[in-house]
Order: structure tokens, then sequence, then C-alpha cells
């Protein structure tokens, strides 16, 4: 995927309208654009107290004391950045489909920097695959977006990963927002994996982290529209699988399929976390228009 040219400036052009939501209040940090839980000097009013001797008497509301005869200060919401976690699934299986979900991958990865960057957060990436973690460094601004661009641009895929043990391996040093864009496939059974999945959820909301899962599958994955037989090759192990694809197999197939899909969304809403599908064929703004319907994405 190095030398894959992946976006173009119209790729961003439906995003500058479009703000990321995110529920958590914000702790300390750099000036930005979030809502802190510090009282700061922004124009948003949030309460008043009793003046103590050292405030900033240009605080005093005097219409406060004209009533109660008791001087108080006005408190302001103090902004700060968000910080945002973008996690993405580089294993084999990844590298697969007519569009390619690494590339799918990459473009959710680029939407998502380039609507926190435009709103004045911090962004990491991080490309977690078999027992290797890549973390980028943080960005921020318009130069950052450029960097994040360069670095989703080289990101490559093979091998397998274990989700639970990489994303337990990238440090969490702050409150933020941790977005995981993957296939969620594993060589495990179903009820393990969706066990694993349960896990990594429920860890991230115990380091204080707001979760977005964009679960990326291909269309082959969802209606494969297999006949006869045919050789499965693992992506992630080139293991080679006879089968003999029946309309009854098929249909088991996306019975399972469902059910997957339907455990790892209760497990997301179990835990406050958020989860949206993704087919790698689909347009960004059918991305937006999903975002903005979960709640994840707003207009600006």
């Amino acid at each position: 995927m190095a030398e894959e040219k992946i976006f173009d400036g119209a790729f961003f052009r439906g995003l500058n309208r479009i703000k990321l939501v995110t529920r958590i209040t914000m702790q300390g940090g750099r000036s930005g654009m979030r809502k802190s839980a510090a009282k700061g000097s922004s124009v948003e009013f949030s309460d008043f107290r009793e003046y103590v001797p050292g405030d900033d008497i240009r605080r005093i509301d005097w219409n406060t004391y004209g009533r109660m005869e008791k001087l108080f200060v006005k408190l302001f919401v103090e902004e700060r950045e968000a910080y945002y976690s973008v996690i993405i699934d580089t294993s084999g299986s990844m590298n697969f489909g007519k569009p390619d979900k690494g590339v799918c991958a990459a473009r959710l990865a680029g939407a998502v920097s380039y609507m926190a960057l435009n709103n004045l957060d911090r962004v990491r990436l991080s490309a977690i695959c078999s027992d290797k973690i890549i973390n980028s460094s943080d960005f921020t601004g318009r130069q950052g977006f450029n960097k994040a661009v360069a670095w989703l641009e080289n990101m490559e895929y093979a091998g397998r990963t274990d989700l639970y043990k990489s994303i337990r391996g990238i440090p969490f040093n702050q409150r933020g927002v941790t977005v995981i864009i993957s296939d969620l496939f594993s060589r495990d059974t179903t009820d393990k994996n969706i066990s694993s999945i349960t896990d990594t959820i429920r860890y991230l909301r115990y380091m204080k982290q707001e979760v977005l899962i964009l679960h990326v599958l291909s269309p082959e994955e969802k209606e494969p529209g297999l006949e006869g037989t045919i050789g499965l090759e693992d992506t992630e192990t080139g293991d080679i699988l006879k089968v003999t694809a029946t309309s009854h197999l098929c249909r088991q197939y996306k019975q399972v399929l469902e059910r997957f899909i339907n455990h790892v969304e209760e497990s997301a809403k179990h835990y406050q976390a958020h989860y949206i599908p993704v087919c790698s064929d689909e347009t960004i703004d059918t991305f937006i228009y999903k975002g903005i319907r979960s709640g994840q994405l707003e207009n600006i």
C-alpha cells in the first residue's frame, strides 16, 4: 500500500462542515475547542461562586451584588483539546476485498484525523499486527495532518492480530477517545473472538476512553456469491481450505456473520461504546451519513 495514493483534495472537502462528537469531559491538556472540567477564561458562562481575596475583580458580578449584597465571581467553561487514539488493524485479513479493506481503513483513519485536527484536537495513530505495535507521534494542526496522511499511506498489511493483547500494549495516559478500525476477524472461535472484543472494550472504558468501533467488511465478505468446489485462503496464515460452496453453506455463513455482528454491537452498547459498520465499497458521504445518524458526527 506504500505506493498507492489513497487521499486527494476531493476526499476531504465533504468533511469541512462535519465535526466529531465526544461526550467525555476533558481534563487538563492544551487549549482547544472541547469543554473541560477546569474553569477558565472562555466566553461561555458556567456558574457563580462567592468572591475570595485574590480573585480577579473583573469577574465580580455586580448585578448579583446589588440583589444579595454579597460578592460573587463568574466562572466560565475552559476549552481544552480532545485526545484521539486511532488504532488501525494492519493484519493480513485487512489486505482483502474490492475495494481493499486496508485502503478503506486508511481513509477512515484519515477522515477521523482530519475532523479532529480541524477542531484543534490532538491525534495519535497506531498500527497493530501480530506482536508489533507502531505508534505515531502526536499530530496537531494542518502540518500535523499532512504528516498523518504520509504515515497512513505507508502502512503495510500482513500477519495476524490479537486485538486485546495489542491494545493493552498501547499507552493511554489521559482521558480521550479511542477509535478502532478493524474487520475484527480472528482465528479463534466466534465465541472466543467476541469475548476478546468485549474485554478490549471493557479495558478501554476502564482506561477512561470513549470508544468508537468502525467495523470494516468487504462486499465479498458480506455477500460471498461462491459456487462449486473452491479453495479459501487464510490471508493471515496462507492456509487453504477446500470447500464445496452450496446455497445452504452460504446461508449458514451469513447467519454466523450476522450473529457475530449483533454480538459485537450488543457488547459495545452494554459498555457505552459506539459501533458503526462500514463496507469497503462505501463512499465517504455514506460514512458521514452513518456517523450523523449514530450521533458520532454532526454538522458544524
